[in-house]
């Protein structure tokens, strides 16, 4: 899909030094709050009232990948840009930090109740579990 094919599902669209501005479909908006940018084949979407791009989309009958040029795909042999198991690696490190954070400077059973926290900790195992599953090395 082309900017302007997306642009004509908008109303209110003018045409700005970095691309358009138009009503935001997915609220009540009565003066332009939605920035639609076309760069590299991609249409970037932000608006400025917090709607994100996936309720963007959804209210003009598109999805996401609408807004691509082309489904990524990996042909038999070529190597993804970032392997599944840095990918995994990353997400365990970041989930420690969160874990780590909540433990450290917050009482958990005053933010959430303790079911929450418990399933933030189930979280954290089991992505440590599927980094050693992978052949990567459980944090301690």
């Amino acid at each position: 899909m082309t900017g302007e094919e997306f642009l004509e599902r908008l109303q209110g669209v003018r045409k700005t030094d970095h691309g358009w501005t138009a009503k935001c479909p997915s609220h009540n908006d009565n003066s332009p709050s939605l920035s639609v940018t076309e760069k590299d084949g991609k249409i970037l979407l932000h608006c400025f009232a917090g709607c994100g791009a996936h309720e963007i989309v959804t209210a003009v009958g598109l999805e996401l990948s609408d807004l691509f040029p082309e489904k990524l795909e990996f042909s038999k042999g070529r190597t993804p840009r970032f392997p599944a198991h840095e990918v995994l690696m990353g997400l365990s490190d970041e989930i420690d930090i969160a874990s780590l954070l909540i433990t450290r400077w917050f009482d958990p059973s005053k933010i959430w109740d303790l079911d929450h926290y418990d399933r933030l900790l189930l979280s954290n195992a089991r992505i440590q579990s599927g980094v050693v599953m992978i052949g990567g090395h459980r944090h301690e």
